[in-house]
């Protein structure tokens, strides 16, 4: 992961150095250390110095102080790419149960319906022959 903050103001450089702000002023003034001013630095205006070019004049030490402070912002980043991305993937799985949902519709639909037929009440043995038996009156 890339390091943050990608310029460090002088006390941010004097944090992760170990080093005064004096001393490393004094660097800058030697030529030392370089920092980045833009087009040109007009008075007041602050340091800005690329880590890369701090940890080429400290010989790339940092303090403790420092290391731990940027391994919680390398997990913090992480933790927000990761949340990021449960998100997207709160959205695709929302949209893949809407997509369901349509589909189970779909699919109902073209299931054939289920015809309900009267049964036909067909005479049984008992009722054919009374209707057979000679002397029964038939009622009108």
């Amino acid at each position: 992961m890339p390091e943050y903050p990608i310029l460090l103001t002088l006390q941010q450089a004097a944090k992760r150095s170990g080093k005064s702000e004096k001393t490393l002023r004094r660097w800058i003034k030697e030529g030392k250390l370089i920092t980045y001013h833009g087009d040109e630095r007009k008075p007041g205006d602050p340091y800005m110095i690329f880590p890369k070019d701090l940890d080429a004049a400290t010989g790339g030490d940092k303090t403790k102080e420092w290391q731990v402070e940027q391994e919680v912002a390398d997990l913090r980043m992480r933790v927000v790419m990761l949340e990021s991305m449960v998100e997207e993937l709160q959205g695709a799985v929302r949209a893949q149960q809407y997509d369901i949902e349509d589909l189970q519709v779909q699919v109902k639909k073209l299931q054939p319906k289920k015809t309900t037929t009267a049964k036909r009440k067909t005479p049984t043995r008992t009722t054919r022959r009374k209707k057979d038996m000679p002397g029964r009156l038939e009622p009108s």
